[in-house]
């Protein structure tokens, strides 16, 4: 038996306190059993297990939770078993909280919709999709191509950062192994030097030099720590943004995944019925760089007048032709939601090329810069060590 800590609600009173399981699921049957309409329950093993500490869902988790809940729907359940389902099925106890909660203002008389606006872990597009959505049917849809979304993103994330793993590791080893070659070896050899009467070599004295500025930046670490953390305190996040994208490859990546996001979220939300405007605005609110978001922003007040997409878009210099040429195609032949799934799948194909063929390209480069500055090392090492022997033999 395991005990688990719970909050509810018993005849419009809310109490809390702790009761004893198996698991989950039969803690939440117990309570039920007992009147208590449960809004969050917790497994009690310390005091790490407390709400404060539970961990945020992943991505992954939240599109996992989604697509029960489409696969449940399917199956015929009425929608508040089925969100008790799955919060006894979900291991983030936070996430199983919130879906709790969305189940408790369901049955006190809120929307769906207005239930899931008032969750912080769930998308922003969900809500708008599930007002959107007139039947049980557009509801298993919606919660179908969320999770299908939520689960292409995590996957596009997961393959930027396990491409980027193997450089870094590589590029952090190199640094670390080049600031100890520099500074406590190269120093005891012109140490050597020097009690022999000798100039060290310019090779050597170059090092010597580079051991000091590595040792200064070493000591400037925590500046650029906190720099970093706090760098819109510095500079807005707009400006910031606007920077990153300045960047030739990263700049790119980043250009690619949010465009590829905006025809996501313009082909999900247009599926399920939203009129155009609010589709676009949902689609121009998913847009993770400030600098972009800022330069769309105005999108949906131009759709309002009457404008195109397409047409809209032109006079965003950030836009690439592909972009506009495919949405005004899709505008044209009339298959408009099609085409901005061709978009999306477009531009995560050219995210993960332009990522590829750089890493692809960066491995061999870091090599070659690797393998040329431990030959420097080497040679600011070996040289005056010769030079030792050499004046040793002559005494």
């Amino acid at each position: 038996m395991v005990e688990f800590y719970y909050e509810g609600y018993l005849k419009g009173k809310k109490v809390k306190g702790t009761i004893q399981a198996v698991d989950k699921a039969t803690a939440v049957k117990k309570l039920r059993e007992e009147g208590i309409l449960p809004i969050s329950i917790s497994q009690q093993k310390s005091i790490l297990n407390l709400q404060f500490f539970t961990k945020k869902p992943s991505g992954e988790e939240v599109a996992f939770a989604l697509m029960q809940i489409h696969t449940l729907l399917k199956n015929g359940l009425p929608l508040t078993k089925v969100l008790e389902l799955v919060s006894s099925q979900v291991e983030n106890q936070l996430l199983a909280s919130e879906i709790l909660k969305i189940k408790t203002a369901i049955e006190s008389g809120k929307s769906l919709h207005e239930a899931f606006r008032e969750s912080k872990l769930f998308p922003d597009f969900l809500p708008v999709m599930l007002q959107s959505a007139a039947t049980s049917e557009n509801l298993e849809f919606v919660f179908k191509i969320s999770s299908d979304f939520m689960f292409k993103v995590s996957q596009i994330k997961s393959k930027i950062i396990s491409s980027l793993i193997y450089p870094s590791v590589i590029i952090g080893f190199s640094v670390v192994s080049v600031f100890i070659a520099v500074k406590f070896v190269v120093p005891k050899i012109v140490a050597v030097l020097e009690n022999f009467g000798k100039e060290p070599p310019l090779i050597t004295k170059i090092m010597v030099y580079f051991s000091k500025v590595l040792t200064v930046l070493f000591y400037l670490l925590p500046v650029f720590v906190a720099a970093f953390i706090f760098r819109y305190k510095i500079i807005s996040k707009e400006s910031y943004d606007r920077f990153l994208l300045s960047i030739p490859v990263v700049g790119k990546i980043i250009l690619y995944f949010n465009l590829s996001r905006f025809a996501k979220i313009l082909a999900m939300t247009l599926a399920t019925n939203t009129p155009i405007q609010q589709a676009v605005s949902m689609a121009v609110s998913s847009i993770s760089n400030e600098y972009l978001k800022n330069q769309l922003k105005d999108l949906p007040e131009s759709i309002s007048k009457g404008q195109s997409i397409s047409k809209a878009l032109q006079n965003i210099k950030v836009i690439p032709p592909l972009f506009l040429n495919l949405i005004q195609t899709g505008e044209q032949s009339g298959e408009l939601e099609s085409m901005l799934e061709t978009v999306a799948k477009v531009y995560d194909d050219l995210t993960e090329n332009t990522i590829n063929r750089w890493i692809s390209l960066i491995e061999p480069v870091m090599m070659l810069v690797i393998g040329f500055i431990i030959a420097v090392i080497v040679m600011s090492v070996i040289i005056p060590i010769t030079d030792i022997s050499t004046g040793a033999k002559l005494k």
